[in-house]
């Protein structure tokens, strides 16, 4: 049986994320420096992540959410992500690369807004990288299995083919990656992000 090589395809994955965070990164900046833009941040924009998870005050409803809560909010969202990545072997590579290219979009530009904001490099280097390592790395072999559903709709690979690619290791590994990185992120992370709400 022909083993499949991904190597090519995680450099891929890694080229699209940064492509799409530099891209989302210029964009936020362009938009800033326009002139109907040209006023402070709001206030409620100013913390630091965008994946819009709960907060641990309670909200409007009264409710208020736990770091368990946060962690549950934080790994489904990025196990459908996951997921997403992984359908590029039923589409030709296509959802891979545009799940990839959005979610590098979206990273670029909380950064540009992190930035704008006053937040220092250091700080934004102390908040995404203990989560942010596990996380990117996760996605980023995800994507390079989704990468393989070009060869796949090209003919240079049949379904035996992928049985190299040992997808229940694949999914394991994500689940593990995952859930540590979630972990991290609500446990640890979500304590030291700074935070205007009252």
């Amino acid at each position: 049986m022909q083993s499949i090589r991904c190597t090519g395809a995680f450099a891929l994955s890694v080229l699209v994320w940064l492509s799409g965070s530099a891209l989302g990164y210029g964009i936020a900046e362009w938009t800033s420096s326009l002139p109907e833009h040209q006023q402070a941040i709001p206030e409620e924009l100013l913390v630091f992540d965008t994946d819009a998870m709960p907060s641990q005050n309670a909200d409007e409803a009264g409710v208020e959410h736990t770091s368990v809560d946060i962690f549950l909010f934080i790994l489904s969202r990025n196990v459908m992500v996951y997921i997403w990545l992984l359908a590029g072997l039923l589409s030709a590579g296509i959802v891979t690369f545009l799940v990839l290219i959005s979610n590098g979009l979206a990273l670029g530009q909380t950064l540009a807004l992190a930035a704008q904001s006053g937040v220092s490099a250091g700080a934004i280097a102390e908040l995404l990288l203990p989560h942010g390592v596990l996380e990117f790395g996760a996605f980023c072999i995800a994507g390079a299995v989704g990468f393989q559903g070009f060869k796949l709709a090209s003919g240079r690979h049949d379904w035996a083919t992928v049985k190299a690619l040992r997808l229940g290791l694949v999914l394991a590994f994500g689940a593990v990656a995952l859930s540590v990185a979630a972990g991290v992120e609500a446990f640890v992370t979500m304590h030291l992000a700074p935070t205007p709400r009252a």
